[in-house]
């Protein structure tokens, strides 16, 4: 296993033990995406200070950055009781910009 091998997959192991976290109802979704954030900065960060680890942080942070949002939408479709196949495309495009909405600005859609 090469350096960046091993901070992307440290860092996975942060973020699902994270999502665990807010599965059992800890927290809150702005929490959790907040957490998410500090976690993806903090991996790009030690990657951006140690470039003999990697050059290629701005693509770790990007799979990162999918890795964590996919955990949180499966678990919405985990939650959801039966959604109806027209309402599901949409739900899953509210979903993700309320997701992406909350990492950017840190707060939820007004």
């Amino acid at each position: 296993m090469n350096s960046i091998d091993a901070a992307e997959g440290t860092a996975k192991c942060i973020l699902r033990q994270l999502h665990q976290v807010f599965a059992e109802g800890t927290l809150d979704d702005t929490e959790y995406i907040r957490n998410v954030k500090a976690v993806l900065e903090g991996t790009e960060m030690f990657l951006r200070e140690n470039q003999g680890v990697s050059d290629g942080f701005q693509t770790v942070k990007a799979s990162l950055q999918e890795f964590a949002k996919n955990l949180w939408l499966k678990n919405l479709k985990k939650a959801e009781d039966d959604p109806a196949p027209a309402a599901d495309s949409e739900s899953d495009e509210y979903h993700e910009y309320y997701y992406d909405y909350i990492y950017t600005h840190g707060v939820y859609p007004r």
